[in-house]
């Protein structure tokens, strides 16, 4: 019974070792400032109209006065060597004058302007809503990443929101870190095992 004790724990530990994530925030921005037409935290945008890019009541918010493909953007400069599994988490809304023709689009390139988009999201007015986009591996240990935000929509009357955009990252050779539940089950099989050899002993 004891042995068999024993390797259920070691078995619970191990996997919780196995099964534990050590992610990093390698990025984030709850635009939480004051409103503004340069967005600031390292962003760079590209606009027509200065306000199409701007930070309005805690959010980013994306509008495209001249219609043009891609104009209103925001585009942030990354290293991610050293890191794998990197996802993208964020919030997004649309004002209600959006149609489903227009779009919110996610994309990446390697600094040579060959955009790949990995997420686009027809409009047409929404609640904010919460997105976690995996890259699959794409931008794992790249020096050289360029992360795009960009609206394709048809009137300056329309636009997108952001909010709380996190980017994670696993450490590249880390050892990983047991979840907190694992760790607690894990020490509470231990006081059930000691009670059991106590009990033995009497």
């Amino acid at each position: 019974m004891k042995k068999r004790l024993l390797a259920l724990l070691a078995g619970i530990f191990i996997l919780g070792i196995a099964s534990s994530g050590g992610a990093i925030a390698l990025f984030s921005d709850d635009f939480n400032r004051e409103n503004n037409d340069t967005i600031g935290n390292g962003w760079y945008e590209v606009e027509y109209d200065s306000s199409d890019v701007a930070v309005k009541d805690n959010y980013l918010r994306l509008r495209d006065e001249s219609q043009t493909e891609k104009d209103a953007a925001v585009i942030k400069d990354l290293s991610l060597t050293g890191y794998m599994n990197v996802w993208l988490d964020f919030d997004w809304a649309a004002n209600n004058n959006t149609e489903p023709s227009d779009s919110l689009n996610i994309g990446y390139d390697f600094n040579d302007d060959n955009w790949k988009i990995v997420w686009t999201q027809a409009l047409g007015g929404s609640e904010f809503a919460s997105v976690s986009l995996d890259f699959l591996g794409v931008l794992d240990n790249q020096s050289n990443v360029r992360l795009a935000i960009w609206v394709d929509v048809s009137a300056a009357t329309e636009d997108a929101k952001i909010d709380n955009v996190i980017l994670r990252g696993d450490e590249m050779g880390a050892a990983p870190v047991p979840e907190p539940a694992t760790m607690l089950l894990f020490g509470l099989s231990l006081t059930a095992l000691a009670g059991l050899c106590r009990k033995k002993k009497i």
